[in-house]
């Protein structure tokens, strides 16, 4: 996997320009031709804090949650994957929503398989944010037949996101598929809170069998692939059959364009990672501090709620030029990264605070800070320019920069990897987005960079391969900025 992240890596040498075709720009919502769109009750709103979820992981479930019922069932749905704002587009009235997503251009889809949940059917059903609803896509139990395809015990609820790689392609094409993956962990933060928010303790799964699960969901081609899971809940009294019958492929689903683009490169990259049975849970490595090292402080905790940091979260990167100090520092690395993951982090810190400029390699968990040798200048200028010469980076006070050893993930753990780390940098950089949304700051994450420069100036070592940025700061107009 490590090859075709390779081989869609931009160079400043290499770059070549195309234009979009607007005729064909896809749908940003999955709709159907012969399916009734099921209204959401009323959400209840959850009562967390923000940085109680955060701060601890797994997000630690709310024990003073009501019950599950289809009131928090309809809370989770639109805190992760909702419509939060409406923008003007080219499509008319578009809707921004929870998660970040590059280009705005929403690949992911969210499924969840309800059973035993007061006032909600049993079965398979596909979120709808536009309206927002739920498309009931498969009635009956299958509390059972989820939990085979995911390897581990049933739940009353397990959720699925997908993503629709067209939508992606439009813009970014091979590159495409480094974007779906990073658009699924940005809703994979915001379900993993929202799920522990309404009492319940999320379990995730990136490594269950591709095409039983797709099967499962009833995708009816390439078109769309499930690329994490999170199951919720306790065991129903009647999980139902782990073999429930034939699912109706769903061949109803509208097509997002008049033609559909596909490309051999992301297709090929999915296939490379796909496995034929579930996998257990992955533990991946820490980072070991060396003496001399910054312990950073306990993070301060300002009241924030989430469903507030949520629908306030914005792409915001009109930075001033202004640092942020060591307790926010501390509250964003360890709200993004709170303990080891498949993806490393880098962090490039500007002048003016109370921690030294320059670059630093964070250690999860520990929430500790390894000073790297310093460059002969400042690296977030040298990264704006990498970051294909948008200058905003530069001016920054903090730029996250994630990245991975992919060759030795590989090695270690198969093709497979490749996922969990995009996967990981994607969850990682909402985290960042919503943590600078409740200190009253400004973040912005950037997937398009030249590649051995962007990882030069992040100080990465030798086999170190970019997989995302995220600026960070006070900004102009909004927050601690304004």
């Amino acid at each position: 996997m490590s090859d075709y992240h390779r081989r869609t890596a931009y160079a400043r040498e290499a770059m070549t320009g195309h234009l979009l075709d607007w005729a064909h720009q896809p749908d940003p919502f999955k709709r159907y031709r012969h399916r009734e769109v099921l209204p959401l009750p009323q959400p209840r709103p959850p009562r967390s804090g923000f940085w109680d979820l955060a701060l601890a992981w797994p997000p630690p479930a709310d024990g003073d949650a009501p019950a599950l019922d289809a009131a928090g069932f309809a809370a989770i749905m639109l805190m992760s994957a909702g419509v939060t704002a409406r923008a003007a587009g080219g499509m008319g009235d578009l809707g921004l929503r929870a998660p970040a997503s590059a280009g705005a251009l929403y690949p992911a889809e969210l499924y969840a398989a309800a059973c035993q949940v007061e006032g909600l059917a049993d079965g398979l059903y596909h979120f709808d944010p536009e309206t927002p609803g739920l498309h009931l896509l498969w009635p009956g139990r299958l509390a059972g037949a989820a939990a085979r395809r995911l390897g581990g015990p049933p739940s009353r609820l397990s959720f699925f996101i997908s993503a629709m790689y067209w939508r992606s392609l439009w813009k970014y094409r091979q590159r495409a598929y480094r974007y779906c993956l990073l658009d699924v962990g940005h809703l994979l933060a915001n379900l993993e809170l929202a799920v522990a928010s309404c009492g319940l303790a999320p379990r995730f799964s990136a490594d269950f069998p591709d095409a039983s699960l797709g099967v499962f969901l009833g995708l009816a081609s390439d078109d769309e692939a499930a690329l994490a899971a999170v199951t919720a809940g306790e065991a129903p009294d009647d999980a139902g059959p782990e073999e429930a019958g034939l699912p109706p492929f769903d061949l109803q689903a509208q097509p997002l364009s008049a033609r559909i683009g596909r490309d051999a490169e992301v297709l090929a990259a999915h296939a490379e990672g796909n496995l034929a049975e579930a996998l257990p849970p992955r533990v991946w490595p820490a980072v070991r501090p060396p003496a001399g090292s910054l312990q950073l402080p306990e993070p301060e905790r300002p009241p924030a709620g989430l469903l507030e940091v949520i629908r306030s979260r914005r792409s915001r990167r009109n930075f001033l030029p202004a640092a942020v100090h060591e307790k926010e520092v501390s509250a964003l690395l360890k709200a993004a990264l709170p303990e080891p993951a498949a993806c490393q982090a880098n962090v490039l810190l500007g002048p003016g605070g109370d921690l030294e400029p320059g670059v630093y390699r964070y250690a999860p968990g520990l929430n500790v800070l390894v000073p790297l040798p310093a460059p002969p200048d400042d690296a977030r200028r040298g990264l704006a320019r990498a970051a294909l010469g948008q200058l905003w980076v530069g001016q920054a006070a903090l730029v996250l920069a994630l990245w991975a050893d992919l060759k030795g993930l590989s090695q270690a753990g198969g093709p497979r990897a490749y996922r969990h780390a995009m996967l990981a940098a994607g969850r990682a950089g909402q985290r960042l987005y919503l943590a600078a949304t409740a200190l009253g700051l400004g973040c912005c994450g950037v997937g398009a960079f030249y590649d051995d420069e962007a990882a030069r100036h992040a100080r990465l070592p030798e086999n170190g391969r970019m997989l995302y940025l995220l600026a960070c700061g006070p900004v102009k107009g909004w927050g601690v900025g304004a």
